[in-house]
């Protein structure tokens, strides 16, 4: 029986999603935790979700912010790999800045493990670009298993 301690598996909208998902599936099914899985929309990309008006109500309440995560983790559920029951995935929307957020997030469900996935890059991208993994392997409470995705 699950002691009541999450795993969080972070998730976007690449086809890596199922990796990461199958990843935390995995670990929470030999850990016998639950498994909370969370996608992170950046504010730049709400503009492309929302197309009406939300004053007076939370960004993450709204049905169209939580539908795109929604179809996000249902995407990387139906992969052959991912062995959790879809039905027993808790699935969370938040917006923002998504190493904020993954951090904030596992702090808030007592995390035992955070799950994210990660690219390998060039010097240059990572003097460019910064690193959603890096950031969360950097602040979050927990130990992070980072899922290798390849070279971009």
């Amino acid at each position: 029986m699950a002691t009541g301690m999450t795993i969080v598996a972070a998730v976007d909208s690449s086809e890596n999603a199922s990796k990461v998902l199958s990843q935390a599936a995995a670990l929470a099914a030999d850990l016998d935790e639950l498994l909370s899985v969370l996608h992170v929309l950046r504010r730049s990309e709400l503009v492309e979700v929302l197309e009406k008006d939300v004053e007076g109500q939370a960004v993450t309440d709204n049905y169209e912010v939580q539908r795109v995560g929604t179809d996000i983790v249902e995407r990387a559920a139906a992969d052959p790999e991912a062995v959790h029951d879809p039905d027993s995935i808790e699935i969370t929307v938040r917006v923002g800045d998504p190493a904020e957020e993954i951090i904030a997030y596992a702090d808030t469900v007592d995390a035992r493990y955070v799950v994210v996935g990660g690219r390998r890059r060039s010097p240059t991208g990572k003097a460019i670009f910064g690193s959603v993994t890096q950031k969360v392997m950097l602040g979050a409470s927990v130990p992070v298993l980072n899922v290798p995705l390849g070279q971009v």
